[in-house]
């Protein structure tokens, strides 16, 4: 989590829901002729093209987002799913060894998987004891009904066709931490949204909702992280930036799932393009090169 604060929307670093690149899904190279690099222009026949190759449909995308909010964090922990591609395949958390941990970890890391291995333990006596169906009832449901909150709250903090993503040779730790959203979990402007908002917002101490300050200084215990984001929210409007996302739903989940598809194999700032090719925004460079905003975009 540590190395994932520190390359935030870093296409090679950071650690998790890292884009996949046009080559990566196997889509034909760029092709100027009949679209350009920014995707404010690409022609219906590429259009059409990139809708199939990436199954473009409904239900496609809900089976996409029921295996994310399920199975997607034990898959990540396991072996990688969505992390920096530099690492060899099944690189998983309960190896202590590098990349994901220091030598000096290896102790702690033992120390978690006898902890998880008893808890599994756990798990099966206690299928022995008073049979699956219970267990699964009492137990694994609410299990994997945390797996999808977790997924839902982190996968909208990070993804988005309005969030930038940087080679390595634009990154800095400001445009990282200026990179993500704060949603309001379960929110919207009616009385109902209000009220399930205020819900979420108290039961999680502002995890979805103060994520940008968090990101700035992870040491802001969360009894201060609404203070915090009221300051920060404060200075960066007055540099025209505004990190609110739309509530976090699972209707802007199935919304955002279908407009971040891939990003360009090219550019020192990205931003996902959907399904027909086309990106949402489009990033400004000045004679200075890219701003320290981090967000500097049409």
């Amino acid at each position: 989590h540590g190395k994932h604060h520190a390359h935030t929307s870093h296409l090679t670093g950071d650690q998790v829901y890292i884009p996949n690149t046009r080559s990566e899904l196997g889509l034909p190279p760029l092709d100027h002729e009949r679209e350009n690099l920014e995707g404010t222009k690409v022609s219906v026949d590429l259009q059409k093209l990139f809708s199939e190759a990436l199954e473009d449909a409904p239900i496609v995308s809900i089976i996409e987002l029921l295996v994310k909010f399920l199975f997607g964090f034990p898959i990540y922990l396991v072996k990688g799913s969505t992390g920096p591609r530099s690492y060899p395949k099944w690189t998983n958390h309960f190896v202590p060894k590098e990349p994901l941990f220091a030598p000096h970890q290896f102790k702690q890391i033992i120390m978690s998987d006898v902890g998880i291995f008893i808890w599994i333990a756990s798990i099966l006596y206690s299928i022995k004891v008073f049979g699956f169906l219970n267990v699964f009832r009492i137990y694994l449901i609410p299990y994997l009904w945390v797996n999808h909150w977790l997924v839902l709250i982190t996968f909208l903090q990070h993804t988005d066709p309005a969030i930038p993503h940087y080679e390595a040779s634009a990154f800095t730790f400001p445009r990282g931490a200026l990179s993500t959203f704060d949603r309001e979990l379960m929110g919207g402007p009616s009385i109902i949204g209000q009220i399930t908002g205020w819900i979420c917002a108290t039961a999680t101490h502002g995890i979805c909702e103060t994520h940008v300050a968090h990101h700035i200084c992870s040491k802001i215990p969360h009894y201060h992280a609404w203070e915090a984001r009221d300051a920060i929210n404060k200075r960066l409007a007055q540099e025209g930036i505004f990190l609110q996302g739309n509530p976090a739903t699972w209707s802007e989940a199935f919304r955002v799932v279908r407009e971040c598809k891939f990003v360009e194999d090219e550019g020192e700032v990205r931003f996902y393009k959907n399904a027909k090719g086309k990106a949402a925004r489009v990033p400004v460079f000045t004679n200075a090169g890219v701003s320290d905003s981090g967000v500097d975009m049409q």
